[in-house]
């Protein structure tokens, strides 16, 4: 009977074990699959943001890890400080170049002394950079000895600094209650391509055991999905040579700022967009606004070419034939009271007299132009506008970026039309448009009539294949007469060769454009002194001009001259263009003799080099783009790679231009690498 009782025990226990194991099986597969909810956790895994490319493919603008760092100096032993304070401090001033060894000594010993933790030492520390600080004296002890604390964060990195910014765009980082990052797109391209760049984010299922928390296989875990990169028209050579040509005359002159587009004829496709703005604290310039867009302004005499097509395309007069501009002054409406009368003058003094049409244009003759406008038109001023309308020249052109146009052409519907109007438009004043839209009219004169908008983004990519090409978009087959176009393209040449512009002749290649001038308040001008009387000078045109390659237009805005001599625009805007196109040309001369889309980035870096030697002036942002995992040899890149997160490491070597494959999970084990193809492979374990 005893005997029984045992085996019955023995059966009800070995049940109970057998059930135990049954239901801790069944509890874990519950957990692996994510019905037992309590004790998991969702973890949003941010994609990484497309990257916005030059028209060769350098990055623009990408996304890279930085870390900030922060120093706890009470828990560093005061001998070792003592020790290795001095070595430290020259270390870093040679890594850093920001400070002298002396201010980084006085630095951490202050702050030792006053037993600061959680000190916030550097901010926006790279990869490199931060192998490097944890090799250094003290450091070099870890957190808890050697007081060093790493934050990682995500940054929106510009490879070439400040160049082209405001049109590539700004992105904000936004850091949630988990400490993760996201990045926000603020304006540019950055904005209008959001979608295509921001990725979709992923789901990673999370265990937490005791106070850790583990990743989980789940049916539910999905892998982000990457964004797509944004190529752009952008030629980064040609922004560097029009920046540093506008930024040398801007402070020249002390305008309030100054823009330059350069156009490819053709296309419409935007190779370089600079935009400088004042700091008047500093009195440096910033690309902080992009008022090549943005910023309308009335545009003085380069609008003279549309009133000349006008006259020209109505048949009114011939080019050679004259008109009486008199000597230097004409009163419209000379009958009226003194208040209603508008007086032109011409720069000239004691004026041209009789003179051609073509010779009223190349010398810019605002008596000329305004009189034959007024006179053709006053009784039929509609018909003004509608070859106005023709030329692109009365509505906001359209756009791939999102900004609001602050256009001004007067219809004579408009309340404020009066009879000024028309010959103040004539000749470029009382109306506002911006530099871009000036530039696509031009650009169509020189594209034989056919107007093409403006292209700043051509092609979407995913891994180098294009998932979206963006073509090139005709808004008028034909804005003029061949006939006219020729006359036109002809004066042009001669207001170079002879003219306002003769300043910049070269025998190199011809160069064809107009000068503008206006008086900024000319409304109450009488009323200004010298001292607060100011200008914008801007020049528009094409070259070569016997075969147009490149358009560009120039606007230095809202600077003011005390001798009241030196502010035109064949004076001020025109040797801007002069040295934009002097550069370019010479750029494509040599571009034809090396090839300078080399893909292994050192050669091109070399190439680069080569052809920027040649030229007059840049301050070398492609050699400050290097990245500093070039700087590496085989060996110092596979320990710089040995250990780190898979995502850190593609963000740098795609950065520098490497190939990478990967298998497994976790942090980086085996590196391989092939320096000549910049291939990379590697290999992942927990």
């Amino acid at each position: 009977m005893k005997k029984n009782w045992v085996l019955i025990i023995l059966f009800f226990v070995s049940v109970s074990f057998m059930f135990i194991i049954v239901y801790e099986l069944f509890h874990i597969n519950l957990d692996e699959n994510i019905h037992e909810e309590s004790s998991h956790y969702t973890r949003i895994i941010e994609a990484k943001r497309g990257d916005v490319l030059a028209d060769d493919g350098k990055k623009l603008s990408t996304t890279m890890p930085v870390y900030d760092i922060y120093l706890d100096l009470a828990t560093i032993n005061e001998k070792l400080f003592e020790n290795n304070v001095i070595q430290l401090s020259k270390k870093l001033s040679i890594l850093f170049g920001d400070k002298s060894m002396d201010e980084y000594l006085d630095e951490l010993t202050d702050s030792k002394a006053l037993g600061k933790r959680y000190y916030k030492f550097k901010r926006g520390v790279s990869y490199t950079q931060l192998i490097q600080l944890k090799k250094f004296p003290i450091f070099k002890e870890g957190k808890n000895r050697g007081g060093l604390i790493v934050v990682k964060k995500t940054d929106r990195n510009y490879p070439f600094g400040s160049l082209c910014k405001v049109t590539i765009g700004r992105v904000a980082v936004n850091r949630d209650n988990q400490g993760a990052d996201s990045l926000v797109a603020k304006n540019g391209i950055e904005l209008a391509y959001n979608d295509y760049l921001n990725g979709i984010p992923g789901i990673q299922i999370y265990r937490k055991m005791s106070d850790s928390m583990f990743s989980v296989n789940s049916i539910e875990n999905v892998n982000p999905k990457n964004g797509m990169d944004v190529k752009t028209t952008i030629n980064v050579a040609f922004q560097d040579i029009a920046e540093n040509a506008l930024r040398r005359q801007l402070n020249l002159v002390n305008a309030k700022w100054g823009s330059v587009v350069l156009m490819d004829v053709s296309t419409g496709d935007i190779k370089a967009i600079a935009n400088l703005h004042i700091d008047t604290s500093s009195g440096r310039y910033f690309d902080s606004k992009n008022h090549a867009i943005l910023s309308s302004i009335a545009p003085g005499s380069t609008f003279k070419l549309a009133s000349l097509m006008a006259i020209l395309e109505d048949d009114y007069i011939g080019i050679n034939d004259t008109i009486d501009t008199g000597n230097g002054k004409y009163t419209f409406f000379k009958n009226n009271s003194k208040k209603n009368q508008y007086l032109i003058r011409d720069t000239k003094k004691g004026g041209y007299g009789r003179i051609s049409l073509s010779d009223v244009f190349v010398k810019s003759s605002n008596i000329g132009i305004s009189r034959l406008i007024f006179d053709r038109y006053y009784s039929n001023p509609d018909q003004f506008i509608s070859h106005l309308r023709n030329f692109g020249l009365t509505d906001p052109i359209e756009t791939q970026l999102w900004y609001k146009s602050n256009m001004i052409v007067r219809d004579p519907r408009d309340e404020k039309w009066s009879g000024t109007t028309l010959p103040a438009m004539s000749i470029g004043y009382e109306m506002r448009i911006s530099p871009l839209q000036i530039l696509t009219f031009y650009n169509a004169v020189a594209n034989n009539g056919k107007m093409v908008a403006p292209r700043f983004v051509s092609s979407i990519l995913d891994k180098d294949s294009i998932i979206e090409f963006f073509p090139v978009k005709v808004i008028n087959d034909k804005i003029c007469s061949d006939n006219t176009l020729q006359i036109v393209r002809d004066v042009l040449i001669k207001v170079v060769e002879e003219g306002t512009a003769s300043s910049i002749l070269t025998s190199r290649y011809k160069i064809a454009g107009k000068t503008g001038t206006c008086k900024e308040k000319y409304w109450m001008w009488d009323k200004l002194t010298k001292y607060n009387r100011s200008y914008t000078s801007s020049f528009a045109g094409f070259f070569p001009a016997d075969n147009p390659k490149y358009s560009c237009m120039v606007v230095v805005h809202d600077f003011i001259d005390t001798t009241d001599e030196n502010h035109y625009g064949g004076q001020i805007a025109a040797p801007i263009f002069k040295s934009i196109s002097d550069n370019v040309i010479s750029l494509d001369e040599l571009s034809s003799k090396i090839n300078i889309v080399d893909q292994h980035p050192s050669h091109h870096l070399e190439n680069i080099n080569v052809l920027l030697d040649s030229l007059e002036h840049h301050e070398n942002y492609l050699i400050r783009a290097e990245s500093s995992f070039l700087k590496l040899d085989r060996q110092q890149l596979i320990d710089c790679l040995s250990g780190m997160e898979l995502m850190d490491a593609i963000y740098l070597l795609e950065n520098s231009g490497f190939e990478v494959n990967f298998n497994g999970i976790g942090k980086i084990e085996d590196v391989v690498i092939n320096m000549e193809s910049m291939h990379v492979d590697l290999r992942l374990r927990l």
